[in-house]
């Protein structure tokens, strides 16, 4: 069988740490680059509020609840760069 990546579906020889640790795991992949915006559909935005929210309810019924006010944070943001146009 060949080495793949811990938690990962692809196959082949694990991937390098291509960034800092985080959360006390090393990055693997290849770097990602971001443009200076991110455009979003309303219909997108939505649906990322809606998993949001979800995920928000899931984390405080399991007791995740710093996890959870991260989420809410997130959403928080979302909600506040909605554009009209």
């Amino acid at each position: 069988m060949p080495d793949r990546p811990v938690q990962s579906d692809r196959p082949g020889r694990p991937e390098q740490p291509v960034g800092p640790p985080v959360h006390g795991r090393p990055v693997h992949g290849r770097p990602v680059h971001f443009g200076g915006h991110v455009i979003l559909s309303k219909a997108e935005t939505f649906e990322a509020c809606q998993a949001l929210a979800d995920a928000g309810r899931v984390l405080v019924r399991t007791g995740g609840f710093e996890e959870a006010d991260t989420l809410g944070s997130l959403f928080e943001l979302l909600e506040e760069r909605l554009v009209t146009g």
